[in-house]
């Protein structure tokens, strides 16, 4: 698995930090473009289609699509009510049926596992602090 390119299956298996930096890494939209995938409260419906379309596009042929969308859905990213932005290709609405309708236990597991992963990083950081400070408390009363 390499940073640039995750497949839909190793986006779905991998962590929020891994996936984050692959979207930081690789993302098309990154660089430009980032007006064009937030609906302007003033477009008209077609021209948000054209734009829409665009973004797609974009999407489309972006290395890193699986795991962007993989990190808006479990971010809870998009809302069935409203038509409003596209990420990893998937309009908002679509993301909402996603998360909630057709991969909701998938997606909770995914967060959660997420969240120990967070924990056990805190948790690790704090003990490498704890044991720093014992060493130095150990070379201060030994000089």
């Amino acid at each position: 698995m390499t940073l640039n390119r995750l497949s839909p299956t190793a986006a779905r298996r991998a962590r929020r930090p891994v996936l984050q930096a692959a979207v930081d890494a690789g993302a098309r939209c990154a660089d430009r473009y980032r007006d064009l995938f937030d609906r302007n409260s003033r477009s008209s419906p077609v021209t948000w289609a054209v734009q829409q379309a665009a973004a797609r596009q974009i999407c489309a042929e972006c290395p890193v699509r699986p795991a962007c969308e993989e990190l808006e859905l479990r971010d809870g990213t998009g809302d069935r009510s409203s038509d409003g932005l596209v990420r990893g290709g998937r309009t908002g609405q679509e993301l909402a049926i996603i998360r909630e309708i057709r991969q909701p236990a998938r997606l909770a597991a995914a967060a959660a596992a997420d969240w120990q992963h967070l924990l056990a990083l805190t948790a690790a950081a704090r003990n490498d602090q704890a044991c720093d400070r014992a060493a130095d408390t150990t070379w201060s009363t030994a000089a």
